[in-house]
């Protein structure tokens, strides 16, 4: 029997159900604007759930910091970062109905000052049902199926993000990967060792401001393209890395020339195979780099669909597309949870945190980059930078101030203020509030 929503007075009693909640958040959890912040698809799950179970009016600020953002609930700035999230939920909510979800029958609201949801059905002269008529009977028992829908959804909010950030490679992948090789070996021994120097290289590239880690890489390339010169993935890693060179150089000449190099690499690489995903790529990371955004972005996007789950590719797509202005696209590409394949370091995880960076969604670039040194994700002085950014704008100066400070005492010599310019280009937003972060808290690179 489907167990019915009731109000205290018992007025709307039996007019929404379980399912249809459930039925009602499931279509949010999986719209466009949602898909790219699994936080907030927990913070939305989370007070339904407990809005269902009947604890809708004991949802607070400090329960949601301790239940889904894991905060001490003594932390300095733990309710802040609720309130930070509750504004953006709202906002994506009211985005959602109107547009994808403008034809919903009932719609999920969470008003002003407060954080349990209320429902409100779409049709006029429908009742409205407020948290408290969703509380279930003391004793009553929640059907199987509903039991397991809740579940589930909460499994597609968490993105299974305690879990791993992303998932191992398919068998079908390394199944693929083995033809290649055993079809390589047989054009010839060097072909093979070429294409196996090229693709260890391609693990190194991670993070992209390890200057050292980018030459020893491009030396891999150079000898891969020696050993066959008719393959294109030592041209296509040799133009990822001249770009990612050229971009962090602080000599004019310098990044001309390597710009140039990396023009020509990249061209060699379309030439040699016009439909692999790595030559696009390349090809459009270095347009973009040289600043030729929009037909970077045409060819990042085209990369992502000739191989939607390569991990390296979708780490240049991410990349090419945060430099090209694009943050969206970076934050689809290295989103928690989606299939990626490939062996070596990814840049997943800091491409996702910069994008939400860009977006101003601050408690996820948090999250992006507090945990990175645990899981082995790579860290870098951007990591400190885009961290002490967010913690500024959520209202945790102190925070900002202390990893200002790590910035400086770890990387005195980093080159901050000329490579954000590079990166986020004069003028943007996320250019102006990087750099009035640092300057604020007296970091000052005089480059």
């Amino acid at each position: 029997m489907q167990e019915s929503a009731e109000t205290a007075a018992g007025s709307t009693a039996g007019r929404l159900s379980s399912e249809a909640i459930t039925d009602a958040l499931g279509r949010v959890l999986a719209s466009e604007g949602f898909a790219a912040s699994p936080r907030l698809q927990q913070f939305l799950t989370y007070v339904v759930e407990e809005t269902i179970a009947g604890r809708g009016q004991s949802i607070r600020g400090k329960t949601i910091a301790a239940d889904v953002y894991g905060r001490d609930l003594g932390e300095s700035g733990a309710q802040n970062i609720v309130r930070v999230e509750a504004r953006r939920l709202r906002r994506l909510l009211d985005e959602y109905y109107a547009g994808a979800g403008a034809d919903d029958e009932w719609r999920i609201c969470i008003d002003q000052g407060g954080y349990a949801p209320r429902f409100q059905a779409a049709t006029p002269g429908d009742a409205e049902e407020q948290p408290e008529a969703l509380a279930t009977r003391r004793g009553a028992s929640r059907s199987p199926w509903i039991v397991i829908s809740i579940l589930v959804l909460a499994l597609i909010a968490a993105g299974l993000y305690a879990v791993a950030w992303w998932p191992a490679p398919e068998e079908a992948g390394r199944s693929q990967d083995r033809a290649v090789r055993v079809a390589l070996r047989d054009r010839s021994m060097p072909s093979l060792q070429a294409a196996n120097l090229a693709e260890e290289a391609r693990g190194m590239l991670f993070p992209i401001f390890d200057v050292k880690r980018q030459q020893l890489a491009l030396e891999m390339f150079r000898h891969s393209i020696e050993l066959d010169p008719g393959l294109a993935s030592g041209y296509a890693g040799a133009a990822q890395v001249l770009a990612t060179l050229s971009m962090l150089s602080a000599d004019a000449a310098e990044a001309a020339d390597l710009q140039r190099e990396a023009d020509t690499m990249a061209s060699k690489a379309l030439e040699l195979a016009p439909a692999d995903a790595w030559a696009v790529a390349a090809k459009g990371w270095t347009l973009a780099v040289g600043g030729s955004f929009e037909p970077g972005l045409a060819k990042a996007r085209l990369a992502e669909e000739l191989a939607p789950e390569d991990g390296h590719v979708l780490d240049l797509v991410g990349v090419t597309a945060i430099v090209g202005r694009s943050p969206q696209l970076a934050a689809d590409v290295s989103r928690p949870g989606r299939p990626r394949s490939g062996v070596g370091r990814f840049g997943a995880r800091n491409i996702w945190g910069v994008a939400q960076l860009m977006l101003e969604n601050y408690p996820d670039v948090i999250e992006a980059f507090e945990g990175a040194a645990a899981t082995g994700a790579p860290v870098s002085p951007p990591t400190l930078i885009f961290s002490a950014v967010a913690y500024d704008q959520i209202g945790e100066s102190e925070t900002a101030s202390r990893l200002v400070a790590e910035l400086k005492e770890t990387w005195p010599a980093f080159p901050a203020t000329s490579l954000v310019r590079r990166i986020f280009h004069e003028g943007t937003p996320a250019e102006r509030v990087i750099l009035g972060t640092l300057a604020k808290n007296g970091f000052d690179d005089a480059r």
